[in-house]
């Protein structure tokens, strides 16, 4: 299961009585903006102004980069898909409060994982499961130690099931700053007769267990933690089982079968019976024995029972789709001629620089080609850096594209003509197979010796560049490097990046968080990395965490990414910034609408956050309802069905109209809600009681007077609705 965000999220208690926020001047204390503070940090990348307003969304990065990087194994929280079985468990969860340290800290949560029983009809046994299902007899805490992306976790839940139930079994999960000890606090929020999976960073496993044996002992419930296991423990916990990956094939059998028996309504037998069948092309074999888990396995096994009954070209299609066959073509991508019958007649260093081309390829995948020129160019002045080579300048006119792209120049071609039939002229790395690109990436760092630093290094310098698309491809590409070794990329690129006084070096180390986090393995200390910054002293590494929000990252929780997003608001740099508020409106859902408006109304309170409070409004406020004609406001929605308090929406209202640096796109966005209010009755009477309530202010009252009679829309006097309302 991924860190996938759950579909609801707890709502807090109405404060208000529905009459408006504040109706006096004396009640509403806006700040007095001040300079921004720098602290110890250098000025800002000169020519970027820290009030230029953020578009919202433009900050976001595409779910399509995940799919490239990753295939089949992106995570769901950035797929937009509901993914049952060994991928994902979590739809609709329920959130539980278990402990709150104070405002604004960020609060454990323990949610029900609604698609259990659909696991245990598509899991496949493993040998840990017999072992596992012991220790549970006679222990209330126990350990399952494994590798990610294994299995782990579809094992832990299927232990639980057997033993509590299948609508027994939760997850808890611990915001970075709060230690699993808070737990022993949790009494009323351990059920009885219940199972508890708990994923644990960490080796902290033994003292957590003994620490919280008797809770669950007296609940007569299941506390099972999931370590990652480093291959490096000595002895063992009593109560840990090693984890034991399925067998592939044992794994393609449970979900096909599932699929043709339930599915297509076969029997038991006539399943088998055709399993066995397919199980006979040694092409589909060798490539489930090839794969690296279940999450490769399972994607083969849904496309041939799609796909049902498959022929050989379907089969065909299938395979060459499938992560072990993109990883054996990436090989023969970046395996040159170096070695072949013509080895002898080639330039020096001719396969060098082919794969150099290759690999800038597919980093720039969907971009220009020249910026696949540039990129090669400056990959082998770092090649010659790293070996202490001569340095022979950018040779001119020496290698085709065709022959620089060996196996790939298929690609490009069919790319040429695609751009061509839609009456484009510029070339673009192009591949037919989107989601080789991050496999091609991959076999660079793992398969070629002394690479590393010299990818680092080309990053690194990619980054540096002042075009967009090359920082962007070149966070994109660090992302997926630090889906393998997060700590080097860390230290040697993002870190760097997250602490520059260049906005956009910052805003390249927040797509590397978001591409990481995409895969879905890293995703914990993604989010410790981002807790650190937040909570940090270097206020451009806060800034860098806001960013993080903004480019579409999000917590398992909602109120711990509104806690992170409060936390850097705080920082007088951001106090002339939009980038906290962008991180909002990344945020928002309309089940969200009630918790975000409240949370926002609580920060306006605070001087200091205000701008942010008014600023997130008004973005929200622009948000249309999905499918809409009229293309009416989604919050003003909400507001007539009385999902979001009023007297939150009044007081954020006041603090935008209100603020000077907001003002201006304030009226702009309020007007343009009256607009759509005088043409739909269903949103009508939730505005005229927003405009009485703002109007009992009276500075609002005298400016929205002013205003009102400008609207060209309103040239011959207020419509009567609007006019009572101003008038109450």
């Amino acid at each position: 299961m991924t860190d996938a965000s759950p579909d609801e999220d707890s709502s807090p208690p109405s404060t208000s009585s529905g009459e408006g926020g504040l109706d006096d001047a004396t009640q509403l204390k806006l700040r007095v903006e001040q300079p921004v503070g720098q602290e110890d940090e250098a000025a800002p990348e000169p020519g970027i102004d820290p009030q230029e307003h953020i578009t919202p969304g433009s900050l976001r990065m595409d779910p399509q980069v995940g799919e490239e990087l990753y295939g089949t194994q992106l995570s769901a929280a950035y797929s937009r898909i509901n993914a049952h079985g060994v991928n994902a468990l979590g739809d609709n969860n329920t959130i539980h409060v278990v402990n709150n340290a104070g405002e604004p800290m960020a609060k454990p949560v323990i949610r029900n994982l609604v698609g259990v029983p659909d696991l245990l009809a598509v899991y496949a046994e493993t040998a840990a499961d017999g072992e596992l299902g012991d220790k549970l007899d006679h222990r209330s805490t126990a350990c399952l130690a494994g590798r990610p992306h294994t299995g782990r976790f579809s094992t832990a839940c299927v232990a639980l099931a057997r033993r509590h139930g299948p609508d027994r079994v939760h997850e808890i999960l611990l915001p970075g700053d709060v230690a699993p000890e808070v737990l022993s606090r949790a009494d009323d929020s351990i059920e009885e007769d219940h199972g508890y999976v708990l994923r644990l960073p960490g080796n902290r496993h033994s003292h957590v267990m003994r620490l919280l044996a008797d809770l669950f002992r007296r609940r007569s419930a299941s506390l099972l933690l999931i370590r990652h296991d480093d291959s490096r423990a000595g002895v063992r916990h009593s109560a840990e089982v090693q984890h034991q990956r399925p067998e592939s094939l044992a794994v393609f059998r449970a979900h096909l079968g599932h699929h043709l028996r339930d599915r297509l309504t076969l029997t038991a037998e006539e399943s088998a019976e055709l399993i066995r069948g397919y199980l006979r092309h040694s092409g589909l074999v060798q490539a489930l024995e090839s794969s690296y888990g279940p999450r490769e396995v399972v994607p083969i096994a849904e496309a041939v029972g799609q796909g049902h009954p498959a022929d050989e070209g379907t089969l065909a299609e299938i395979i060459q789709s499938s992560q072990p066959r993109r990883r054996a073509r990436a090989a023969e991508i970046l395996d040159s001629d170096a070695g072949g019958a013509t080895a002898s007649r080639r330039p020096r260093r001719a396969d060098q620089h082919e794969r150099t081309f290759r690999i800038a390829y597919a980093v720039f995948a969907r971009q220009p080609l020249h910026y696949v020129f540039e990129a090669a160019a400056i990959l082998l002045e770092e090649i010659d850096g790293q070996a202490k080579r001569l340095d022979w300048g950018r040779l001119a006119l020496q290698y085709p594209v065709s022959e620089l792209l060996g196996p790939l120049k298929v690609d490009w071609q069919e790319g040429r003509e695609a751009t061509r039939l839609r009456g484009g002229s510029s070339r673009s790395a192009w591949l037919h197979d989107g989601a080789m690109r991050g496999v091609i990436i991959d076999e660079a760092w793992h398969e070629f010796d002394s690479t590393r630093p010299a990818l680092l290094k080309w990053l690194n310098s990619l980054v540096s560049e002042d075009e967009e698309p090359m920082q962007q491809a070149a966070a994109e590409a660090a992302g997926l490097l630090a889906h393998h070794d997060f700590a080097r990329v860390c230290a040697d690129l993002i870190d760097d990046w997250a602490a520059s006084p260049r906005p956009r070096l910052r805003q390249a180390a927040a797509w590397a968080m978001v591409a990481a986090d995409m895969g879905g393995q890293v995703g914990h200390l993604v989010r410790r990395q981002i807790r650190e910054w937040a909570g940090g002293h270097r206020n451009f590494q806060r800034d860098a965490a806001a960013r993080v929000y903004a480019s579409g990252l999000q917590q398992p929780d909602l109120s711990w990414s509104l806690s992170d997003l409060r936390r850097i608001a705080q920082d007088p740099m951001q106090q002339h910034m939009y980038t906290v508020a962008e991180g909002v409106y990344q945020l928002y859902a309309p089940h969200r609408a009630a918790q975000i408006i409240f949370d926002l109304s609580q920060w306006s309170e605070d001087p200091q956050l205000q701008l942010h409070a008014g600023g997130a409004l008004l973005s929200l406020a622009t948000i249309p309802v999905d499918n809409s004609p009229t293309g009416v406001p989604e919050l003003l929605v909400r507001a007539a069905a009385h999902e979001v308090d009023s007297g939150d929406l009044v007081r954020l209202w006041q603090v935008a109209l209100l603020t000077a640096s907001l003002s201006r796109r304030a009226w702009i966005t309020f007007e343009h809600w009256l607009t759509k209010a005088d043409a739909d009755e269903t949103v009508r009477k939730a505005t005229a009681a927003l405009v009485t309530d703002l109007a009992a202010l009276p500075p609002l009252r005298r400016r929205m007077t002013f205003h009102l009679v400008r609207m060209a829309q309103f040239e011959n006097g207020l419509p009567e609705w609007l006019d009572a309302a101003m008038r109450k």
